[in-house]
């Protein structure tokens, strides 16, 4: 999904929620929920609908709704939404995020016990004051500050697709304003983090003022919190806080070298500067000079003069986070890191026979046209009822349209595959002569999460041991600011991955990103080899695939490492295997 749609999606969802708390009728509340589902289901950008005529007779897309589309193309903003965030507190919108708390109950907090905010929300809950209030039992309360602890500690993060496509907007409007000079992304989404507090970036600029401005005033801009000469941080519409430095010309590497980070890594470099009898800050390398004289400055045109001045190979970004990697750039053992344009085929994918929104073909033809050599079709397996799990039926069917497709495909190979579900004890889905016919079995645990740790582990290592599973799907089932990882072993169920040949999912959604990059390079180190794959459901999330490669990126692996980066006949010949 592009960012202007993104954010027009968020926007219309937000007027949905503000009316309903502002006590607006209910046809208006739908009409404005619907529409955002509407606006989410069309190809293409809000600017190209009305220049087209698009929306012209569309069902659900009355003229208010129009309206609110064409005020959004036009400036990036909603007027009645910005009506709306004036009169409605703005912690209301914090209690939305909270389990099993929506905008009903909220309205009622809001206006039987004046509840503004998460802190008054648990403090009222703990004080008891909720207790003669309908819907509110004890089990709800205890639910409910259950719900306000976590939310407390995932405050303030983002998920890296929706910062990144903010940041790209955002590089997009500064590269057009005439005199910028060097323009860069900084900070941890640079680094590739699964999520991010901010947006960091980096410029230089003939004219510094201009592009300041042109940074404070574009749109999508909530708010302004600081507006100066060399620095200015804005909030965006959608919750991103976002922060530019225009530095000068011999400062940009240094600047952008220190405002990536992480912490660790800055703090090693700048020691082992010290050491060397150089200083490095955000302004530049230079020697030490005494007293408080300022140095030479020593010539970094880039962040690699940076690197090698101090002795050492250039450090990609996913790679800066104190975790060895100096002294491994110092001895020459750095990784060749993957890239995205290195993955060759599509693994995981779901059509309309599960739960997807693309059929065969059409499934076939996006990947094609993304210049992928082949794609593995997963659907849910029949106990996933709740995603349209295939039954035997539907699998016969599958197959047979696979079959068909295929031979209308000209140098792209579509897979026979599934993703079973790791039942209860560790069965799989389906009869073993069943599993043994797909192409690819993935692995993956969609129900019982609550399981001990021994018996999950259990569960999961019974699974990897059967023959059919050559991957296990998104391996600790955690959903980023949602859902903690389950409680297993994972180191068991590494070892067991690598003594059964199965190979371990990095699930590129952003929501997930499983496995975690501390445990693939934990992982790697045992011998476990993995693919890096989409889940996706949608065409649009077949882009998720570069988030994954971050992830291996970040957990140190290399092509070799991962199985889609084979070419068509390797991975035929790895299959058969």
């Amino acid at each position: 999904m592009t960012q202007d749609k993104q954010d027009l999606v968020a926007a219309l969802k937000r007027c949905a929620i503000l009316m309903e708390l502002a006590g607006e009728n209910a046809f208006k509340c739908r009409a404005y929920e619907q529409g955002a589902r509407i606006v989410e289901s069309l190809e293409g950008e809000p600017r190209q609908w009305l220049e087209t005529g698009r929306l012209n007779g569309v069902k659900g897309i009355g003229k208010g709704l129009l309206k609110a589309i064409e005020e959004w193309a036009a400036s990036g903003r909603i007027c009645e939404l910005d009506e709306l965030q004036e009169k409605i507190p703005p912690g209301l919108l914090d209690i939305l995020h909270v389990p099993g708390i929506g905008p009903k109950k909220i309205k009622l907090l809001w206006e039987t016990r004046g509840i503004d905010s998460l802190e008054r929300l648990e403090q009222a809950a703990r004080a008891g004051e909720l207790n003669d209030l309908a819907g509110f039992g004890a089990k709800t309360v205890e639910k409910m500050l259950a719900g306000i602890e976590q939310r407390r500690q995932y405050a303030e993060r983002h998920l890296i697709h929706t910062a990144t496509a903010a940041a790209e907007r955002i590089l997009g409007h500064l590269r057009a304003v005439p005199g910028i000079g060097r323009l860069e992304l900084a900070g941890s989404l640079r680094r590739r983090r699964e999520t991010i507090k901010d947006i960091d970036l980096v410029a230089t600029a003939a004219d510094p003022a201009a592009v300041m401005q042109a940074f404070v005033t574009m749109p999508g801009v909530l708010r302004v919190v600081g507006h100066g000469a060399t620095k200015s941080s804005i909030l965006l519409a959608g919750g991103i806080p976002a922060d530019l430095r225009v530095v000068a010309e011999d400062e940009f590497a240094a600047a952008l070298n220190y405002f990536t980070g992480g912490k660790e890594h800055n703090t090693a470099l700048r020691g082992r500067a010290r050491r060397m009898g150089l200083k490095l800050n955000e302004y530049g390398l230079f020697r030490e000079a005494p007293g408080d004289e300022p140095g030479e400055r020593l010539p970094t045109p880039d962040e690699a003069a940076i690197y090698q001045r101090l002795g050492l190979a250039y450090i990609e970004p996913e790679l800066r986070e104190g975790e060895g990697e100096i002294e491994a750039a110092e001895a020459g053992e750095l990784p060749r890191l993957v890239t995205a344009d290195q993955v060759r085929g599509v693994l995981h994918c779901h059509t309309t026979y599960s739960d997807g929104r693309l059929g065969v073909l059409e499934l076939a033809a996006a990947c094609r046209d993304l210049g992928y050599e082949y794609l593995c079709i997963c659907d849910h397996s029949q106990s996933a009822a709740y995603a349209g799990g295939l039954r035997v039926d539907a699998i016969r069917r599958q197959w047979d349209e696979i079959d068909a497709a295929n031979a209308q495909l000209d140098g792209f190979r579509i897979f026979k595959g599934i993703e079973s579900d790791i039942l209860a004890e560790g069965e799989l889905d389906y009869d073993d002569g069943l599993l043994a016919r797909f192409d690819l079995v993935v692995a993956s645990i969609h129900s019982r999460m609550t399981l001990d740790r021994e018996a999950m582990t259990r569960r999961i290592c019974r699974a990897l041991a059967h023959p059919a599973v050559r991957i296990l799907g998104h391996p600790t089932g955690r959903l980023l600011l949602r859902r903690e990882p389950y409680g297993v072993d994972i180191d068991q169920v590494i070892e067991t991955a690598v003594r059964h040949n199965v190979l371990l999912e990095i699930n590129a959604h952003p929501h997930r990103l499983d496995l975690d990059w501390r445990l693939v390079r934990r992982a790697k180190a045992r011998g476990a080899r993995f693919a890096v794959n989409p889940d996706a459901h949608r065409r649009e999330e077949l882009g998720y695939i570069p988030y994954g490669v971050g992830i291996a990126r970040k957990g140190w692996l290399e092509a070799e490492d991962v199985i889609n980066m084979l070419p068509l006949k390797q991975f035929e010949q790895w299959l058969k295997r």
